[in-house]
């Protein structure tokens, strides 16, 4: 059996089958054996971006709870736009980018182009009152942060942030559990080991303007941390960090961050990136509060703790939250997008850590909506 063969059975054992052939149809960019049905009655989703995300994860689940009523895709290698314009069937595909502006039925839009570019688009269509679904990060400096939260403020349209752990099951069955304690005066202790994909050199994630792999990958966790913080009804402003790096050449690959507040709180995160995961990034987190521990193996099977109690749940297909996070825009309970504000803050400070190769800083978040 041929490792291809190996691999898509895997991904099948955990993702099921649509969603692997998807994800296969959106390497292969022309191997469509399974295509979603189309809901072509008063289109008005926009799609910028069509690269591997967009196309097996967003437009994947906007497809399939019928809500795939696109409009147009845009992006800037004509191949992956008119691959996925062909597999999901959209009417319009923008060449041009000036172009993306001008479309009178936009109401929606959903960005994951490169990094670099989501704060862009996001300020351009809420500023025309569009809503707007941006993956993450929202943006990979502060004068991009700043500009957004300022446009945010102003506009009458919905901004919604693409970071998916705090949608995923295994971490709202550990909320539902910390409800249970009625106690916001005690600790929290989170732990998360990341086993990443091994991004080589050439790739567009090494560009520097792209705000390193803090911004690509590390934020998701920082983010993590700070919507579990906010369990208590407030989110920490002030964090002493502290950075191990294993390779101050390569600095934003294997490297061991620890975060902690003055409420006593502790978080570590370490991301390890020296082969290429076969099953795709693999994480394992440990988490406890008071009475509960917990652990979740890679969204894929969670074991709480507390006292004698045990639970444990299994979850096919893998659950990273990805399917509640892109159908915020259609549901009515979201997550604080105080949160997001306070998780970017928090990451671009780290960002400027890495790009710098410092050890340790004091940071006092003062952004806000």
């Amino acid at each position: 059996m041929s490792i291809r063969l190996k691999k898509v059975l895997r991904y099948t054992s955990i993702y099921g089958i649509a969603r692997t052939l998807t994800k296969v149809a959106g390497r292969k960019r022309g191997l469509f054996i399974f295509r979603p049905f189309f809901f072509n009655k008063d289109p008005f989703i926009g799609l910028l971006g069509c690269g591997q995300f967009q196309f097996s994860t967003i437009a994947f689940y906007l497809s399939k709870y019928h809500t795939n009523r696109f409009y147009f895709c845009y992006d800037v290698n004509k191949n992956n736009a008119n691959s996925l314009a062909g597999f999901y069937k959209v009417p319009h595909i923008i060449n041009n980018y000036e172009d993306i502006f001008k479309l009178q039925k936009t109401k929606l839009v959903y960005i994951a182009s490169n990094h670099a570019t989501h704060a862009e688009y996001a300020i351009e269509f809420l500023k025309k009152n569009v809503d707007v679904f941006c993956e993450k990060p929202i943006c990979v400096n502060f004068n991009q942060f700043d500009s957004l939260l300022e446009t945010i403020k102003n506009s009458s349209a919905s901004f919604f942030a693409g970071y998916n752990r705090p949608y995923s099951k295994a971490i709202q069955k550990i909320k539902s559990q910390y409800k249970l304690k009625n106690n916001i005066s005690k600790k929290f202790t989170l732990n998360c080991f990341i086993s990443a994909h091994d991004i080589q050199k050439d790739h567009w994630y090494r560009n520097p303007e792209e705000g390193t792999r803090v911004c690509g990958n590390i934020g998701h966790w920082l983010d993590l941390m700070i919507h579990i913080y906010n369990w208590r009804g407030y989110i920490p402003k002030d964090f002493l960090v502290q950075i191990a790096y294993s390779n101050k050449k390569e600095p934003d690959d294997n490297i061991s961050i620890s975060i902690t507040t003055p409420e006593g709180d502790l978080t570590s995160i370490t991301i390890s990136s020296r082969t290429e995961p076969f099953e795709g990034i693999n994480e394992t987190i440990n988490f406890q509060y008071d009475t509960i521990i917990a652990k979740i193996d890679d969204f894929r099977k969670i074991t709480i703790w507390d006292n004698e109690k045990k639970y444990t749940q299994k979850y096919f297909p893998k659950d990273v939250g990805h399917k509640r996070s892109v159908m915020q825009p259609f549901k009515k309970e979201n997550r604080d997008l105080s949160e997001v504000i306070a998780s970017t803050e928090l990451m671009l400070n780290i960002t400027e850590m890495v790009i710098n190769t410092i050890t340790e800083k004091h940071i006092i978040l003062t952004r806000k909506l």
